[in-house]
């Protein structure tokens, strides 16, 4: 009668996650000598070791190849068997690894000693070892095949959720060039394993003539993409960071997103607009909102155009009721009391109701599906919200909501993912609110700008543009029932995405724009900037040697913290006798050529200088 010994094998990795250990063999040998009961009970470290050449006597009793699963199955017909004990060893032709050094000879390691438990079935005796070698003899046995390893877990830094289908890639911060190590895909718990060889980080621009890196290891830095967008971006130096250079063959490596989070929170809510908080409200003590809606009021004093986030939860059902649930925004703006427009202060009247955002929304990235593609590999795609997503009353129910996904084979195919709570990994984003929809009802007030013919001019009143401002709600209702389950607002905000009314000129350009102003002694600027919410403007005079005049002898101009009124500055018009606007002394100002400059920028969030340039020679 046969003796069977079934289980399965893997080589252990970070955090005890395991590999299986792929084709590899469990050879089985007939223990001998007065210590086998003794290294049966041995400690790994006490029995593991790479077998000589000379240690085994003869062919083994079995031999059995480990599946793809790790299992394997062990079959001892060998008739002289009594059931005895048996050293197990490990060969590797080689590693279960895609990558490794071609060159390496085979191996073979003792794993331990063990004395079965047989049990009698109807025609086999059975029994059962399940192993897992330790990660510092894993390792080992890896590094001896060529192979460098980086593994560990993806998760959201909330609450430490994995993160499934997640693209690792890991590059060393080499002093000539960064080296990639490779990619690998995060499983369902969230774990990964990275394989590389030494020649991926040890390769340079003069390879194979020159190696120049005089470290063992890499110094690694990695990013991690889910769905094509980046969720973790790191650097350079990360890869220069303690714990992170001149690592070792088996390097763990876990990171965390706040870009993805975890098990949303059973209440609604909306927390921030980009990334200023919303509660407390407007105005109190602690609020990143004033009471006029100037966010960050000590210091940056923002207002906000273009596409902005607005950030927050709404789980996919009611925890109490199991029911989905929708929500919507809705946006109003802020009147006068007496004439409108008024560029001299904020409109104060309240909207008297609030109408919902329909098409004032961009394409909003709300969280990941996870699914199985045509290949039977796990993936995950990004999930978007669009103008097309909201019904009439502009509620987007995320709960079922359809989302169509590649599916690779046969190629160019797709299928449709319903989101569920088993396949849904969120954002922070509830809506991308399109401003520029919103603020867009009202035309400009001074189209096409100042022509330079009126630089230095102060704009009147009629052509200021003035203060928008809103009040934003946020809306989640039941959507079996369509009753409210949570309210929230902010009462304030500014939306602008006016243009910067500016225009720059020379007197003595104004008539012969190529005009040589050799033995000039004095020239005359002539500049208007006006916004209602200028962050500063400057205005320097440079030549190639650099900056030659600059504040305060030319005009400069900030914005200072609640000095709402600040909206620029003009030089004073051209006059008759061309000596209007501000005057400047180049009468030292070496021969060359030079430009005038006009910079400013505006408080909107995340905004950048502009510049206005004229050019002269002296």
């Amino acid at each position: 009668m046969a003796y069977e010994i079934r289980g399965s094998l893997w080589g252990t990795l970070c955090h005890d996650a395991r590999e299986p250990l792929t084709g590899l063999e469990l050879r089985a040998y007939r223990s001998t000598g007065d210590r086998a009961t003794e290294q049966a009970v041995a400690a790994d470290k006490e029995t593991f070791h790479e077998i000589a050449d000379d240690e085994r006597a003869g062919a083994p009793l079995a031999v059995a190849r480990v599946e793809s699963s790790g299992a394997y199955v062990l079959t001892i017909d060998d008739k002289e068997y009594d059931g005895g004990a048996l050293d197990l060893d490990l060969y590797v032709e080689k590693p279960p690894r895609p990558r490794h050094d071609p060159n390496a000879k085979p191996r073979q390691f003792a794993l331990t000693t063990v004395q079965p438990r047989w049990r009698q079935t109807a025609d086999t005796i059975v029994a059962v070892w399940e192993y897992a070698v330790p990660n510092r003899f894993w390792c080992h046995v890896l590094a001896l095949f060529g192979i460098w390893t980086i593994s560990g877990r993806i998760t959201t830094c909330d609450d430490g959720s994995p993160i499934p289908g997640a693209v690792v890639s890991a590059f060393d911060a080499d002093w000539l060039q960064d080296d990639s190590l490779g990619s690998a895909t995060t499983d369902s718990t969230g774990h990964y394993v990275l394989t590389y060889l030494a020649s991926d980080f040890r390769r340079t621009p003069f390879s194979p003539f020159i190696n120049v890196e005089l470290t063992e290891g890499p110094d690694v830095y990695a990013k991690v993409t889910l769905g094509g967008q980046p969720i973790i971006t790191e650097t350079q130096a990360d890869g220069r960071r303690p714990g992170r250079q001149n690592v070792g063959h088996c390097f763990c490596l876990d990171l965390c997103t706040d870009q993805v989070v975890g098990d949303p929170p059973n209440t609604p809510h909306w927390q921030q607009v980009e990334v200023f908080d919303i509660h407390p409200g407007n105005g109190q003590p602690g609020s990143t909102f004033d009471a006029l809606g100037y966010a960050d009021p000590a210091g940056g004093a923002y207002v906000f155009g273009g596409t902005v986030t607005l950030r927050g939860n709404c789980p996919l059902t009611d925890v109490g009721t199991g029911h989905p649930l929708k929500y919507r925004f809705l946006v109003g703006e802020y009147t006068w009391m007496g004439d409108p427009d008024d560029p001299a202060s904020p409109p104060t009247v309240p909207p008297v109701s609030l109408t919902p955002v329909r098409t004032q929304v961009g394409a909003t990235h709300i969280g990941y599906v996870f699914y199985t593609d045509g290949n039977s590999v796990a993936q995950s795609a990004p999930v978007f919200v669009e103008a097309g997503n909201l019904d009439a009353d502009g509620f987007v129910r995320v709960a079922g909501m359809p989302v169509t996904v590649p599916m690779f084979n046969p190629p160019g195919s797709t299928a449709v993912v319903n989101v569920s709570a088993s396949n849904f990994l969120r954002t922070f984003d509830l809506i991308e609110l399109n401003t520029h929809a919103i603020t867009s009802t009202h035309p400009p007030k001074k189209p096409g700008g100042l022509p330079k013919a009126q630089a230095g001019e102060t704009l009147p009143a009629n052509e200021q543009e003035p203060v928008r401002r809103y009040r934003v709600g946020f809306e989640v209702r039941d959507a079996t029932t369509d009753t409210v389950t949570h309210l929230d607002q902010l009462d304030s905000i500014i939306f602008d995405n006016s243009a910067v009314v500016a225009t720059l000129d020379l007197e003595e350009l104004r008539l012969n724009g190529c005009n040589p102003l050799s033995g000039a002694t004095t020239i005359h600027l002539l500049h208007t900037v006006d916004h209602p919410h200028l962050r500063s403007f400057t205005v320097t005079i440079n030549n190639n040697g650099g900056t030659v005049h600059s504040p305060p002898q030319t005009p400069a101009g900030a914005f200072v913290a609640g000095g709402y009124g600040f909206r620029g500055g003009a030089s004073g018009p051209h006059n008759g006798t061309s000596t209007g606007g501000i005057p400047i002394n180049v009468a030292a100002d070496p021969a060359c050529a030079y430009s005038v400059n006009l910079s400013y920028v505006t408080r909107r969030y995340l905004d950048t200088t502009q510049t206005l340039q004229r050019l002269y020679c002296h």
